[in-house]
C-alpha cells in the first residue's frame, strides 16, 4: 500500500482570497487529492484596512502601479478601486490581474478582490529557519504573461529562496498565463498540484 499524498494547502496572494482556488480545488479533489484554501488575515470575510508600503524596482513595468489609488504612504495600504466606473481604469485593472480570461469573468473576479492589501512581509523582518520554511518542498509557478508581478521578480524570489536554502531547491513550472492561472487555466494548475508529493 503506497502512502497517501500530503494534503495541499493553497494560499492566495495580495488582493485575492481563498475563493480564487475554487476551480483548482474542484479538479484536485476529482483527482483524489485533499486540498484546502485559506483566507489570510485582512482578506476574505476578515478583510480590514491594513497599513503597508513597499516598492520593487524589478516590477517597475507592471500594471499594478497604474491601478493603485492614493498615496500608500498616506493611506497606509496599496489600494485598488474596485468600484470605479472609469472604463479605462477597469480595463487596466483587468489587464493587470486577469488578462487571459473573458471580460465578464474578470469583472466577477474583480468584485471579489479586497481593495487594500498589506505588504508587511516586504517591509517587516521575517525570520525563515532551515527547520521550518527551509525544509518545506517548494514549487513555484512562473506566469510568463503576468503584468502584476513581472516574471523577472518571480525569478528573483525563486533565486532568493534557493540561495537561502540551497539544499532544498525550488521546483519551477512555467505557464504562459497572466497573473491568475487559477482562473484562466485551472486544469493545468490542478495538474501541477496533483503531481506534488
Amino acid at each position: 500500500m503506497s502512502p497517501r499524498p500530503t494534503p495541499l494547502l493553497l494560499v492566495h496572494g495580495f488582493w485575492f482570497g481563498s475563493w480564487c482556488w475554487s476551480e483548482v480545488i474542484a479538479r484536485v479533489a476529482a483527482a483524489g487529492r485533499v486540498a484546502q484554501a485559506v483566507d489570510l488575515a485582512g482578506h476574505g470575510l476578515r478583510a480590514r484596512w491594513p497599513k503597508c508600503l513597499a516598492q520593487s524596482p524589478e516590477n517597475a513595468d507592471s500594471l499594478v502601479a497604474q491601478v493603485m489609488r492614493g498615496d500608500p504612504g498616506v493611506i497606509g495600504a496599496l489600494r485598488i478601486d474596485l468600484a470605479s466606473a472609469d472604463a479605462d481604469y477597469r480595463r487596466r485593472l483587468r489587464a493587470a490581474y486577469f488578462d487571459d480570461i473573458a471580460p465578464d469573468a474578470a469583472e466577477a473576479a474583480i468584485g471579489l478582490l479586497t481593495p487594500d492589501s498589506p505588504l508587511a512581509m516586504q517591509i517587516d523582518s521575517t525570520r525563515l529557519t532551515r527547520d521550518g520554511w527551509g525544509s518545506v518542498p517548494r514549487t513555484y509557478v512562473v506566469c510568463e504573461q503576468d503584468w502584476a508581478l513581472r516574471p523577472a521578480v518571480q525569478r528573483r524570489l525563486i533565486a532568493e529562496a534557493d540561495a537561502a536554502f540551497p539544499e532544498n531547491p525550488t521546483s519551477v513550472v512555467t505557464l504562459d498565463s497572466s497573473h491568475s492561472p487559477f482562473l484562466s487555466m485551472p486544469g493545468q494548475v490542478a495538474d501541477i498540484f496533483t503531481k506534488l508529493h
